[in-house]
């Protein structure tokens, strides 16, 4: 209850600042140094390794539900932990019929010990492991670990999947290391949890509302954990994959690459119109059409320039203009598209 309570009053103080803090993170694209990528929607195999993370996600927040969690006979039946072994069975059965598991594991809750691991490992290692003891509680530790490692097993297994060139490219390996790395963290962090917990907390508890259930705890906080780790790869794999964060600066190589095929298409597309105007100068029928539409051309913008409001405006506006300075750099970018060019512009000179 503490802990919750701590948990609760931190998010109200720091979540708004939080929340804010983490949508502008999503809605400003950055990129570490050099020239920026631009940002692109999600590309189709980075799209199929978030279905497989949602899936993921979704499956490991579903198993924290009651109804995907193994019974805890005390939880059903409502008893304390001091509650007699008949009583306690008694009424189970009256919750729902007894089977043979019920029946080894009625043999199994005799003493207080194992009935305090029951509420740490569950009720697995009590009735199928041979050589635990309640003298010796880690030999339920020893038990339990296969059981406590495989869904991380499975979820580190899933993480390889998703971050694997073949199903998401480079975007994904980008993430590979860091979500394996997560991946283990959260199974090392489960086991430190289960070896380090003093299964006689319980010891001491009176009522049925004060037990703590650490095994049915831990596994929701698993599922918990998982799916928030899910969530966090998708996040960042939605991020780097847009070119929104995380994304890696222009290399020159690529840069070099883009600006010669840019200057390729423009070369191409200056013959096609050296060619296209050297067709219509030779071409009399088509010279005399280019002729006729700069005329009526020259007489359609005379009649504009001609109206009162059209003068009164173009006065306005070159009042506010420096002609001087507008003339100087249009003499200076005449010299750089023709200047040096022999028997046109003398090298050095600046046209006015």
């Amino acid at each position: 209850m503490w802990l919750h309570s701590s948990i609760q009053a931190l998010l109200i103080t720091f979540g708004p600042y939080i929340i804010t803090r983490v949508i502008s993170f999503i809605r400003s694209p950055a990129s570490p140094g050099g020239p920026k990528r631009s940002i692109r929607p999600v590309p189709p195999h980075v799209s199929r390794a978030l279905n497989v993370l949602f899936i993921t996600a979704c499956a490991f927040l579903l198993s924290t539900l009651p109804y995907f969690q193994p019974e805890n006979v005390f939880v059903t039946t409502k008893s304390r932990l001091q509650t007699p072994t008949d009583v306690l069975f008694t009424r189970l059965g009256n919750v729902r019929p007894l089977t043979p598991q019920d029946t080894t594991l009625r043999s199994k809750l005799a003493s207080m010990d194992a009935r305090l691991l029951y509420l740490t490992y569950g009720s697995k290692p009590l009735v199928e492991c041979l050589f635990c003891n309640s003298d010796a509680p880690f030999s339920y530790l020893y038990y339990a670990f296969p059981s406590i490692v495989a869904p991380h097993l499975f979820h580190v297994a899933v993480l390889g999947i998703v971050t694997s060139s073949l199903l998401s490219g480079h975007e994904g390996s980008y993430w590979r290391t860091k979500a394996t790395i997560a991946g283990i963290g959260l199974a090392l962090a489960e086991v430190f949890a289960v070896g380090t917990y003093n299964y006689k907390n319980n010891s001491t508890t009176t009522r049925p509302i004060e037990l703590d259930a650490f095994h049915w705890r831990m596994r929701v906080y698993r599922g918990i954990a998982i799916a928030l780790a899910d969530a966090l790869l998708g996040w960042g794999l939605y991020l780097s994959s847009t070119n929104r964060r995380f994304a890696e600066p222009i290399s020159p190589a690529e840069r070099l690459e883009s600006a010669t095929r840019t200057l390729e298409a423009s070369t191409g597309r200056l013959r096609a119109d050296g060619a296209l105007r050297s067709t219509i100068v030779r071409d009399e029928v088509l010279r005399g059409k280019m002729h006729d539409y700069w005329v009526a051309e020259k007489n359609i913008m005379g009649q504009i320039y001609e109206e009162r409001d059209v003068v009164d405006s173009v006065k306005g506006a070159l009042g506010r203009l420096n002609l001087h300075h507008i003339a100087e750099e249009a003499g200076r970018y005449a010299d750089g598209v023709i200047g040096g060019l022999p028997g046109i512009v003398p090298e050095g000179s600046t046209m006015e």
